[in-house]
């Protein structure tokens, strides 16, 4: 059971307080817990022989969706209830809070839910035809009976291009003067450094969530995978047969090496983590035909005493973008993180090269796992954000702030 001394699972703080999991973390774990696994390795290996990745198959789509289900956002609306609670808005106080977040975090999800629960309005994005018009009357802020107005995805709301900032410009001026009345600004990171250079204003109350450790993530796993819904499956290392966690498991029980390193990978990005673990899970042959028949209480190894067991395979590498003498595929996959995703008709408008050569080099990115088609556009694939960070940064390009 959850004890009222555990820091809270959701917390939002001012984004130089954001602290990502380090490296470190693991080998601490892994140290604290050497002399436990050496005098129980010969049981537990009696007892969860590890499996070779080869003989695994992917988990059944059934499975994975019942223990990996969507993230309840409620406990981070409450978070940010709480960290919004002593701000109004009034005389002496920022007219605006900038709630900013690394793509897959949740941002916009919260902010909107955020909103939902307080009947406060949201203001919509302008189109993209709005930002090339450089129209500066697509800001329509509703009446928010009493509470801040949001605007989920700031994102949105502009084009790195010479007639596509001016409308952002517009809009950051006013509310940041307080014309529209005290407001919540969300914006995706990228979009965020960027725009601190395009618009350079202080701004003095920025939000972000704090980033997952361990130990947040290893409370988040067994609600969603152990706890709430399967509490007879056991997760087990493939490599090893350790165990990575378990239902009898309780929060005061000792993180898993695997768990602190889902977490450092991730760099503490709640969706991004959850992409690893999902992409992790394997069942074996048998398991995964049984599946198939629609019988999710089988649909893994079953051991005597009647736990199922699902095995976490080792985490995927994030593939590397080739190289370019050109530069064009970081120039490329620079854009579309500034803009989170770009539908294909706009990218020959922001990028100086011609829509063969741009469809040409998505293409061959497609091919190799590192952008993918999603919402309506060209998107980073989340299992390669890692090693186009990576790319990117070698390169010498303007990083977010949840990059270190």
């Amino acid at each position: 059971m959850e004890t009222d001394d555990l820091p809270p699972l959701w917390q939002f703080v001012h984004l130089a307080e954001f602290s990502p999991p380090r490296s470190s973390s693991e080998q601490i774990v892994r140290k604290w817990g050497a002399f436990k696994r050496l005098l129980r390795r010969r049981s537990e290996m009696e007892q969860s022989p590890f499996m070779p990745e080869s003989e695994l198959q992917r988990l059944p789509s059934s499975l994975l969706k019942s223990l990996t289900g969507p993230v309840d956002w409620s406990g981070a609306v409450s978070a940010l209830a709480e960290a919004l609670a002593g701000w109004s808005g009034a005389e002496g106080e920022p007219k605006v809070v900038f709630v900013v977040g690394p793509p897959w975090s949740g941002n916009a999800e919260v902010l909107h839910a955020w909103a939902a629960a307080r009947q406060a309005a949201c203001v919509k994005a302008p189109t993209y035809a709005d930002i090339l018009q450089q129209n500066r009357e697509w800001v329509q802020i509703p009446e928010t009976k009493g509470e801040p107005w949001v605007m989920p995805q700031l994102e949105r709301c502009y084009l790195r291009h010479a007639e596509g900032l001016d409308p952002v410009r517009h809009f950051l001026e006013h509310a940041m003067r307080g014309d529209y009345g005290p407001g919540i600004i969300g914006c995706d990171s990228w979009a965020w450094a960027y725009l601190q250079h395009v618009w350079p204003v202080y701004c003095s109350s920025v939000l972000t969530l704090q980033g997952f450790d361990g130990a947040r993530l290893n409370r988040l796993l067994r609600q969603l995978s152990v706890a709430q819904v399967r509490p007879t499956y056991c997760f087990k290392n493939a490599s090893n047969g350790h165990m990575v966690m378990c239902a009898e498991d309780d929060v005061a029980t000792e993180v898993s090496a695997a768990v602190v390193q889902l977490a450092v990978r991730a760099r503490g990005n709640v969706g991004l983590t959850l992409r690893y673990w999902r992409d992790a899970l394997r069942s074996e042959p048998e398991a995964e035909q049984e599946g198939e028949n629609g019988d999710t209480d089988t649909n893994s190894e079953t051991d005597p005493e009647g736990e199922h067991t699902v095995w976490v395979a080792p985490l995927t590498t994030s593939p590397i973008p080739p190289d370019d003498t050109t530069d064009n595929v970081a120039f490329i996959l620079h854009t579309l993180l500034l803009h989170r995703g770009l539908p294909e008709e706009l990218l020959p408008r922001v990028l100086p090269m011609s829509r063969a050569h741009i469809m040409a080099t998505l293409l061959r990115l497609r091919a190799l796992g590192i952008v993918e088609i999603c919402e309506g556009g060209w998107h980073i694939a989340p299992l390669a954000y890692c090693g186009v960070c990576a790319y990117l940064r070698e390169r010498n390009y303007l990083m977010d702030q949840f990059q270190g």
